[in-house]
């Protein structure tokens, strides 16, 4: 269903018209309704090819799910255990759900699917009690989408309350007023030549994109960054798509500014209570316990006398944080039906949440990701002297360009354009332009279409790290080669590192004759799968316990996945995972196989740029997780007659052969080995 625009007016549409260059300041409101009402195409397609997709898996109706109960966990957020009736689902980690049950709704992310018992564990904000009982789970995210379209609706409604010239700026519609400054030696300890270049940019520009490649230390140098402009007064808000991503930023931002700030509450990571890599000492509801604890006011006040009317024993109150107090009297109170005391839980809520507020407002480092940002009322009505957007290359434009209306001055987006982009379900030409496209694109940093597939290195607008301390120096030859224009270089750390194995190996599967299986709209390799074990289990007996398996088809991660349960168990490599290259961006391992999966007769339109063009992207992130070895397994000379002679894989295949170690498919158990003296 198309969104509803009857809650603002509107004249005719304009036609799809597209920015070029600089505009001038007289035509402000109409460049901005350009932009706007472009977002908004696209968040309409995008909604419409969600819902679609929803409902192939089985999920695009409310489903009624039954025995809900609580599930204990170490965090300080909840999570249920429901049970789905019969039926065909396809659920995924990290989807989000809307939950209704007897103990409340929220919203929530799904943690585990299990579709042999049909046993669904989703993380929630609110406690629903310890049985929550049946309930109507939504599976629709696209209220996430509707919400985005609202803060935009906003903005075009009432420019004055927010900062549009950062957006535009930002976006290649204002010149971007970019400098340099010279950096104090407080705030580069730590950083090599090229960052601290980067960071003399960043804290000298009203406007700047950093390129970081895999390994240069993007989030590093972000982490000094706002500390230095945390220490000179200024508000900063980080953003990122991912929780995986602020927690990160946040881990070097505490690095750079000390726990002292995280105590004092200057740091605030929103969403940290929910999230299993972030750090609960930077959440809302820590500060607003610590502050309870220094100086008790009324909020302490109104929950001690709630818990003693509605009979809660202190020592289980004084065993729970603010947050589970909160949760336990909220539950407590609605089973006792009083309204008396369901109005005090009422005053309850709202200091509560005028408490977090307050934190709010009082932080000089705001970290969240961009789906908090959108739908929290508190965050949206905050202003900030600068915006940090950190893996910028995977968040989508509408949620950029809001994001940089609440930045007085400064916008800054650290990120890799080689990297992947953002997800978008849409095939739709509003979608590919403004949901597909990244910032470096949009700034005119990099402009395809007249020959300047890279940033030009004397360009102002794009400060680029070089200097990378992740990949072994032959791995990191072919990667720059390829994706860098050779512009990358390694740290002096990286050729000390000890020789384990090979940096560079093709396992060649053309003696198996492999055959590719269609199955659930995926790809598996039954072949492949016996090598990969093979090739697992050499790699623990050798000592590499941090191996990671990626391969382009869902179906066939789940293959290795199972057979590595089944038949190593416990002898598999403790590090092991194993996953689509999707979801391996943004990590690291020891060692990488990268299982290519197809094989003739069929063709190869996944891993062929021409007809896939996000593979070059993909081809990147999976060969650049790597520390020490990068194990290709494919049929080298079944690849070259599914793909074009010049296809970028083919070319890849051909120069390990030429500057790494082949091993012939059908031998490795036996010749795998060699790697010990290879």
């Amino acid at each position: 269903m198309i969104l509803d625009r009857r809650r603002r007016p509107r004249g005719v549409r304009r036609p799809a018209a597209y920015l070029v260059g600089f505009m001038s300041a007289e035509n402000e409101p109409a460049e901005l309704e350009v932009f706007i009402e472009g977002f908004q195409r696209a968040i309409d397609e995008e909604i419409l090819a969600i819902q679609d997709d929803l409902a192939r898996r089985g999920i695009g109706q409310p489903v009624a799910a039954s025995g809900g109960h609580e599930v204990d966990t170490d965090s300080t957020g909840f999570m249920y255990d429901w049970t789905l009736p019969p039926g065909r689902y396809v659920i995924r980690v990290d989807d989000a759900v809307r939950v209704a049950c007897q103990g409340g709704e929220g919203l929530g992310f799904v943690i585990r699917w299990d579709p042999a018992t049909r046993v669904l564990r989703v993380s929630v904000s609110d406690w629903f009690g310890r049985l929550a009982g049946p309930a109507e789970l939504t599976f629709d995210p696209t209220w996430l989408l509707a919400a985005l379209d609202g803060r935009l609706a906003a903005i075009e409604a009432g420019p004055a309350s927010y900062h549009t010239e950062t957006a535009m700026r930002l976006f290649g519609a204002r010149f971007p007023e970019t400098g340099t400054r010279e950096v104090a030696d407080s705030h580069h300890d730590g950083l090599n030549g090229c960052q601290v270049r980067a960071l003399g940019r960043i804290l000298g520009s009203r406007t700047q994109l950093v390129w970081g490649p895999p390994g240069t230390g993007k989030t590093l140098l972000l982490g000094h960054a706002v500390g230095a402009l945390a220490e000179e007064g200024g508000r900063v808000l980080v953003l990122a798509t991912t929780n995986v991503a602020v927690d990160e930023a946040a881990r070097r931002v505490v690095g750079q500014m000390g726990r002292e700030a995280v105590s004092e509450g200057r740091i605030v990571r929103v969403g940290a209570a929910y999230s299993p890599s972030g750090d609960a000492d930077l959440s809302i509801e820590a500060v607003v316990q610590r502050r309870e604890g220094r100086d008790p006011g009324r909020l302490t006040r109104l929950l001690d006398e709630l818990e003693s009317e509605l009979g809660i024993g202190r020592a289980r109150a004084a065993a729970g944080a603010l947050q589970q107090r909160y949760g336990v009297v909220l539950a407590r109170a609605r089973a006792a039906a009083s309204p008396g005391t369901l109005t005090r839980v009422g005053h309850l809520t709202s200091e509560l949440q005028r408490a977090g507020a307050r934190v709010l407002a009082r932080a000089d480092v705001v970290l969240t990701t961009f789906a908090r940002l959108t739908l929290r009322d508190d965050l949206w009505g905050l202003r900030f002297q600068s915006i940090f957007v950190d893996e910028a290359s995977t968040a989508p434009l509408p949620y950029l360009f809001a994001g940089a209306c609440l930045a007085t001055d400064r916008a800054i987006a650290v990120g890799d354009f080689q990297q992947l982009p953002s997800v978008v379900m849409s095939s739709g030409t509003e979608a590919a332009r403004w949901l597909s496209r990244d910032i470096f694109r949009q700034s005119g940093s990099i402009d395809p279409d007249a020959g300047r597939p890279l940033p030009d290195p004397r360009d102002d607008l794009c400060a680029m790290l070089t200097e990378q301390y992740r990949m072994a120096p032959q791995i990191r030859a072919l990667v720059s080669d390829l994706f860098y224009g050779g512009r990358l270089t390694d740290a002096p750390s990286v050729a000390d590192r000890p020789i384990v194995t090979p940096p560079l190996v093709l396992v060649d599967t053309e003696a198996l004759r492999p055959v590719v299986e269609r199955a659930e709209g995926s790809r598996a390799n039954a072949a492949h799968v016996e090598v990969l074990i093979q090739l697992i289990e050499l790699l623990g007996r050798l000592g590499v316990s941090d191996v990671g398996v990626v391969t382009p088809y869902r179906l066939q991660a789940r293959r290795i996945f199972q057979q590595v349960r089944s038949r190593l168990g416990r002898s598999a490599p403790a590090g092991l995972e194993v996953a689509t290259i999707h979801r391996f961006q943004g990590r690291e391992k020891a060692a990488v196989i990268l299982d290519t999966v197809d094989a003739p007769p069929g063709g190869s339109w996944f891993l062929n740029e021409r007809r896939n063009p996000d593979f070059p992207r993909l081809l990147n992130v999976a060969m650049s997780r790597s520390r020490q070895s990068l194990i290709v397994v494919g049929t080298s000379e079944g690849l070259g007659k599914t793909l074009p002679p010049d296809a970028l894989l083919v070319r890849t295949l051909e120069v390990i052969r030429e500057r790494g170690t082949v091993i012939d498919g059908t031998h490795v158990a036996r010749d795998g080995f060699g790697l010990l003296d290879a």
